[in-house]
């Protein structure tokens, strides 16, 4: 064999490594932004918990009403958000309601039983008869 002929396997070069390939794209998902109505609508209805009772209730509801037409319209995303700002803002005028009746009821039938019992109140006492009668 001639010094100077390459052997057949040598002269079929495979290539050891492929060229590096840029990244994929990142692939940002776009997500619709939060109508602020239906924000503020669940952040009022939470604050009835805390003490607001009725005055967050009623801005819970007209907060969330506000904000699922908006959202009917305009397709932002909250509508889970409105739709508890709702549930919970309709709960705490409802028990609102119930917790103002029932005070009522209780002085109601408090003034009636108190009326309604012989010796509730206290009878005059006679007069003191002078001492030198």
């Amino acid at each position: 064999m001639d010094s100077r002929q390459a052997p057949l396997h040598s002269a079929v070069q495979t290539p050891t490594a492929l060229p590096p390939q840029p990244p994929p794209p990142i692939q940002v998902h776009a997500s619709r932004p939060y109508n602020t109505w239906a924000i503020v609508s669940a952040s009022f209805a939470a604050s009835t918990i805390l003490g607001t009772w009725c005055l967050g209730g009623i801005i819970a509801v007209i907060t969330g009403h506000v904000a699922r037409s908006q959202i009917k319209r305009s397709g932002e995303a909250g509508e889970g958000l409105a739709l508890a700002g709702l549930i919970a803002g309709y709960i705490s005028i409802g028990l609102f309601f119930l917790l103002v009746l029932a005070y009522i009821a209780f002085f109601a039938l408090f003034f009636i039983f108190a009326a309604t019992r012989p010796g509730a109140f206290p009878s005059p006492s006679p007069s003191p008869v002078p001492l030198g009668q």
